[in-house]
């Protein structure tokens, strides 16, 4: 179902235009409270813009996301990077959909030390989860103009390529019998994501050459 304009950073993260759920709107200050004072490598942006991030673009893909995957969305990297995590506060919270989600889409040591397990997992999950991943890929593959390591580039693009990627078809078969609406997603998601590697290859050996003088 399409939403606002894209997500850039730089601009205002919730238009005052934009009118949200109060769930939506109550899930924002929570993820904000734990990503408090954390920033974005690439970028020295406030860490929440990424989440924020991932619901824009839930909002602007052709596809209806109900309002528990855009909670899982925004708290999606809670787990892993918030110090006032709680699992029995998340559920209490959000519910026990949107805290399966968080950890599915939590990687932990697991996915850190072996990706390919990781992944593999999530190929089992709900076809929205798997949705929320592909998103949450898309939206860490749209900073590569401001990365200057041109190995890390090539490297989380081979990733993409060889563990995210795959995703996009097994969502769209997993929930075939559920919505043809998976189809015209995973098309979308796999545009966006193409023209983003190919961007952060292009950035990786413009550095490459750079460096060789």
């Amino acid at each position: 179902m399409p939403g606002g304009p894209a997500f850039a950073e730089g601009r205002n993260p919730m238009p005052s235009s934009k009118l949200r759920d109060k769930q939506i709107v109550a899930c924002i200050a929570y993820m904000k409270k734990h990503h408090e004072g954390q920033i974005r490598k690439a970028t020295g942006l406030p860490y929440y813009i990424h989440p924020l991030g991932v619901l824009e673009l839930m909002e602007e893909a052709p596809f209806f996301f109900p309002t528990r995957d855009k909670l899982a969305a925004l708290l999606h990297d809670i787990r892993e990077d918030s110090p006032g995590f709680n699992w029995e506060d998340v559920v209490k919270q959000w519910g026990h959909y949107v805290a399966g989600a968080v950890c599915l889409l939590s990687k932990g040591k697991l996915g850190e030390q072996s990706p390919a397990i990781y992944f593999n997992m999530l190929r089992l999950a709900f076809p929205n989860v798997i949705a929320i991943k592909l998103l949450d890929r898309l939206q860490n593959t749209t900073d590569y103009n401001a990365m200057s390591d041109a190995d890390w580039l090539l490297k989380y693009a081979d990733e993409t390529i060889e563990h995210v990627c795959p995703l996009i078809q097994i969502m769209v078969v997993n929930g075939a019998n559920i919505s043809g609406g998976y189809f015209t997603l995973g098309t979308w998601i796999e545009d966006r994501l193409m023209a983003n590697l190919h961007g952060m290859r292009t950035r990786a050996y413009e550095l490459k050459a750079l460096a060789e003088g």
